[in-house]
């Protein structure tokens, strides 16, 4: 009898299916012995633990944006995790382009910031809260904002009381701030 296997996506390189292994997550074809894939995602990613959640969602967008990594200092950050064709995960924190300084915006604890914020000469004070209004941003969103100045849809947002309303968030006129449109 052949027991079951949880599978989490689909393979970026063959199609095949992504299944869970005690180690991580690996192809279906890079088990056995002629294996015809090479795919294979560890659990541990950054010092941190992945859900299967989290697997699925990267298999399925290829990006995905998670808080909770540890440097080898024991630092923790957060990152953009990047699924390539071939199956590698590649860490990047850089998101886009600073839409005022033309900086790299990095994801950082509590918001998305101008690489240039601490430079002598092209100094830069550009951010995006994470949280506004209530409202976690997602990675698309903030690159939205980045790239197209606006984002592409009305966002749900509370008010002091808990009432719920719905703004885009776009860029002001200096590019500087982000502001409810």
């Amino acid at each position: 009898m052949e027991s079951e296997k949880k599978i989490v996506g689909r393979c970026p390189k063959c199609g095949g299916n992504i299944i869970k292994t005690c180690k991580g997550y690996r192809c279906e074809n890079n088990i056995g012995d002629n294996p015809s894939c090479s795919v294979v995602i560890n659990g541990i990613l950054g010092n941190r633990k992945m859900s299967d959640e989290e697997i699925s969602e990267l298999l399925s967008n290829r990006r995905i944006m998670l808080d909770g990594f540890m440097s080898k200092e024991g630092k923790a950050f957060p990152t953009v995790l990047e699924l390539t064709d071939n199956g590698e995960v590649l860490m990047q924190s850089v998101i886009g382009k600073c839409p005022h300084c033309g900086g790299d915006i990095r994801v950082g604890s509590r918001a998305f910031n101008c690489s240039n914020f601490n430079s002598p000469t092209d100094k830069c004070e550009f951010s995006i809260w994470r949280n506004i209004g209530g409202h976690q941003l997602t990675l698309t969103e903030a690159q939205e904002i980045c790239g197209n100045g606006i984002t592409s849809a009305e966002l749900e947002m509370f008010r002091d009381d808990g009432s719920i309303y719905r703004k885009r968030l776009g860029l002001s006129p200096d590019k500087l701030q982000v502001v409810k449109i």
